[in-house]
């Protein structure tokens, strides 16, 4: 696979919303996808279909007599992911709200006849959710043995940070370096080191490494107490 095929041709010199734009363009291509809601503090998973409508918006439908709904109410959160053409993922955590606006179900209706036609006993028991906003990720293994990913964030949220970073307190021995097998480490004009995004597999080796451990190679989910 050329470079340039990588991750749709995108590279971290791209805006987030151009990287957030092809995200949206694959989900409104893929359509049905695994998505986990949050059930008493255990996740659910179910498959939904998304469309993406020409607000450029993507929306889902449920019953309003369905678990996922009752779940949505309580905490209106997805968490999304799917394997796209074998090495590509796609990552989506998002936070959604319904929707009455009658020309967006004018047009996803239009667009799925057959649900409206399943739900003509009783069509006031539908759903209909927009994605406002959320944070995600496209990713690509194996490409030349290296990963590529670009994340993003949309709608007022950030993006998730990745778990390790090189700090100021970098004295620059290149352990870090030697010992990243993706070799996503690079070393700045003043000799400290600091870690390509894009190229980083968020594995950890560095830091097992670094014999400045916390303090010039930061772990994250340490600093948080999450380990």
């Amino acid at each position: 696979m050329d470079e340039k095929d990588i991750l749709w041709g995108l590279t971290d010199s791209n805006t987030m919303e151009e990287v957030r734009e092809k995200a949206f363009a694959l989900i409104g291509k893929i359509r049905f996808m695994p998505a986990a809601t949050v059930n008493e503090g255990r996740p659910e998973n179910r498959i939904l279909d998304f469309n993406r409508l020409s607000d450029g918006n993507l929306y889902f439908m449920t019953s309003r007599g369905k678990p996922t709904y009752e779940q949505l109410c309580k905490r209106p959160q997805l968490v999304m992911n799917t394997l796209i053409d074998e090495r590509y993922s796609l990552r989506l955590s998002a936070w959604v709200s319904e929707t009455t606006d009658q020309a967006v179900w004018d047009e996803f209706f239009k667009l799925n006849p057959g649900t409206k036609e399943m739900y003509r006993k009783n069509f006031d028991i539908v759903a209909l959710y927009r994605i406002d906003r959320g944070e995600g990720e496209i990713f690509h293994l194996y490409a030349n043995e290296r990963i590529r990913r670009l994340r993003f964030a949309f709608g007022g949220e950030e993006i998730r940070p990745m778990t390790y970073r090189i700090t100021e307190e970098c004295v620059g021995c290149g352990i870090c370096q030697e010992n990243c097998v993706e070799r996503a480490i690079h070393q700045k004009d003043d000799g400290k080191y600091y870690i390509k995004e894009m190229d980083c597999d968020d594995c950890g080796i560095c830091y097992t490494k670094c014999p400045q451990a916390d303090t010039a190679l930061i772990c994250r989910l340490k600093e948080q107490g999450e380990t």
